[in-house]
């Protein structure tokens, strides 16, 4: 359909009538009118040019895109707590859709309040290389009083699932929380398909905690 029949039919109809392509007209022109909006969501402007979209409405469908989230998406903020997965999981929602595997840090003060998260370290699709000592020295210069670790599984979509490697990094990080003086809260992993895994909730982070390292 014709990006004029389309605008007509918003006009008329209004803009819940139409479909995602139809919409996806109006903002990005036929060249995205049949990919997927999840896939779209998240990619840059660079990224839609990739496609061939030209760059003012690369830049509009990635703006429309971030108003979208701006509007539904309510992200703890600095001073908010962030006391549980869910949180984090939102917090953190971006990151689940990052193209690569990261690793970051949710700081906390004595009250469970957000004082920033960081970028500790990013790999490739399927692994990120992760230094203690880095994870532990942003906490210890914001004068943290907690820590939630978390990092994405970029490929696969629903629940994510921990690895073996995933769950030997969680206890050497909780051996070196304890070192610092930290208290570590949890390690959540997020995924592309909107779900978490939090060690705590899936009662790992106790287990963990009484295992050896090998």
């Amino acid at each position: 359909m014709k990006t004029s029949m389309v605008r007509e039919r918003l006009v008329m109809e209004g803009v819940r009538t139409l479909s995602d392509a139809e919409l996806l007209t109006l903002l990005g022109g036929d060249m995205v009118a049949g990919q997927a909006v999840r896939e779209l969501a998240w990619r840059s402007v660079g990224e839609l040019r990739q496609l061939g979209v030209g760059e003012a409405r690369a830049a509009a469908l990635a703006a429309a895109f971030e108003l979208g989230r701006r509007g539904a998406w309510a992200p703890p903020q600095r001073g908010d707590r962030c006391d549980g997965p869910e949180r984090v999981a939102e917090l953190m929602r971006g990151l689940a859709h990052a193209p690569v595997e990261q690793f970051h840090v949710v700081l906390l003060d004595v009250r469970a309040r957000l004082i920033k998260t960081e970028c500790i370290a990013q790999g490739s699709l399927a692994q990120c290389p992760v230094m203690v000592r880095d994870v532990f020295r942003t906490a210890v210069r914001e004068n943290a009083h907690g820590i939630v670790f978390c990092h994405n599984h970029p490929s696969g979509g629903g629940m994510p699932v921990p690895s073996p490697e995933d769950e030997e990094l969680t206890m050497r990080l909780r051996i070196g929380a304890e070192i610092i003086g930290v208290v570590a809260r949890d390690h959540v992993i997020v995924g592309p398909g909107g779900g978490y895994y939090s060690f705590v909730e899936a009662g790992r982070w106790r287990q963990l905690h009484g295992r050896r390292l090998p």
